[in-house]
């Protein structure tokens, strides 16, 4: 009994003392963290007149001078946070102007010798901020740490940290090689981390696409998809072929942005694919292009066993001028009656009901009336619809 007590009192003056060191640790912490943000408030206030000076000489063309009074640690993270954001939001000289200034600071070499010597955090730390100073020397110490790093979210920022050092293309395509090693699909984070690298990224990209690997063609495909220049579409046109569904997509999808007009055959080739998508591409690219010679295979296309790829086709028939909306009636006519002229008729219905409501504009006036006279002359037999004067 009276053992039992001991131990209970025993066991509460423990949990006392660990209370009490918490509340001292988190105290200190707290106290510590207040000191730090007064030393920062009163370093912004001392170093203000010093970034102005910055601001007004970033575009000239004398190198910008090191502030006139020695910084202790805490001023110099400070310093080095304020020049990370600009160097991020500059470009050219201005740029150029702060990275340099970096190095006049010692900041850069500070960093280099904490990525060699400095434990995991802080070697992750450094090729954090030698990545924002874009510190060209640090790449080949950076690859190393990658090629050694295991698969986290930390791997990207020294992934992200080459890219924005690198010295030239070979380094972005190592860093690219190693982080295809852990084999997953993160390709659109890649070319984001690519375009991060001061080199001709269109043309790295397009060197991609040219490879066997699969991996990388996703890069490269992932990389041009915004590019609408025609050299593009000769480029990614063998690989409307490749054997893998997700490359064929992304290759028809950019050949299709990138040309200003389709060859009769690669039209006939993209509308007997097996995947529905394609077929809606390409009947969209007709449309857009206002490839009128096309309005045949148009035709053919609104009664694809896809509703999407009819629904697409149509949609594009109204945009190929009068000779599209009188083939797009004239066909809905000959099916009336089956389950896909009704749906093409009620596509009719709602495209005019829907124009009846911009008649202010004068090019959706001309479709309202031209939509309107084929629809009243194939299909309106029993309701009356007037055109707009």
């Amino acid at each position: 009994m009276y053992i039992n007590i001991e131990v209970a009192i025993k066991f509460l003056y423990v949990l006392i003392i660990l209370n009490i060191i918490f509340a001292v640790v988190v105290y200190a912490m707290k106290i510590n963290s207040m000191i730090r943000t007064g030393k920062e408030r009163r370093f912004e206030v001392k170093i203000k007149d010093y970034f102005t000076y910055v601001l007004v000489n970033i575009e000239g063309e004398e190198p910008l001078n090191v502030p006139p009074f020695p910084l202790n640690k805490v001023e110099q993270e400070v310093m080095q946070e304020r020049l990370n954001d600009m160097i991020e939001n500059f470009t050219g000289t201005p740029r150029e102007k702060c990275m340099e200034l970096c190095k006049r600071l010692g900041l850069v070499q500070v960093h280099l010798d904490r990525l060699n010597k400095g434990s995991y955090a802080v070697k992750i730390d450094a090729a954090y901020h030698l990545g924002c100073m874009r510190v060209q020397e640090a790449v080949p110490d950076l690859l190393k740490l990658l090629q050694t790093h295991k698969r986290n979210s930390t791997l990207f920022v020294i992934a992200r940290s080459i890219a924005k050092c690198a010295r030239d293309e070979q380094d972005v395509k190592e860093m690219v090689q190693i982080l295809l090693r852990h084999n997953k699909g993160f390709y659109d984070l890649l070319v984001d981390m690519v375009k991060e690298a001061d080199i001709d990224h269109g043309a790295l990209f397009a060197e991609f696409i040219q490879r066997e690997s699969n991996p990388f063609i996703q890069i490269g495909l992932s990389g041009l998809k915004d590019y609408t220049e025609p050299t593009v579409a000769s480029a990614v046109y063998r690989l409307i072929d490749s054997p893998d569904r997700a490359i064929q997509y992304k290759a028809v999808e950019i050949y299709l942005k990138s040309v200003h007009f389709i060859p009769r055959n690669v039209v006939q080739k993209l509308l007997q694919h097996p995947m529905d998508e394609v077929r809606v591409l390409t009947v969209r690219a007709i449309a857009e292009l206002k490839l009128v010679t096309y309005i045949d295979v148009m035709r053919d296309a609104l009664l694809d066993e896809s509703k999407r790829v009819s629904d697409a086709s149509a949609k594009g028939l109204l945009l190929l001028g009068e000779e599209g909306i009188a083939e797009l009636c004239g066909v809905t006519a000959e099916v009336r009656g089956s389950e896909q002229g009704g749906y093409l008729q009620m596509l009719i219905e709602e495209e005019i009901k829907s124009l009846s409501m911009q008649l202010h504009d004068l090019d959706q006036l001309t479709r309202y009336n031209s939509l309107a006279y084929h629809y009243e002359k194939t299909l309106g037999k029993n309701k009356r619809i007037y055109r707009v004067v």
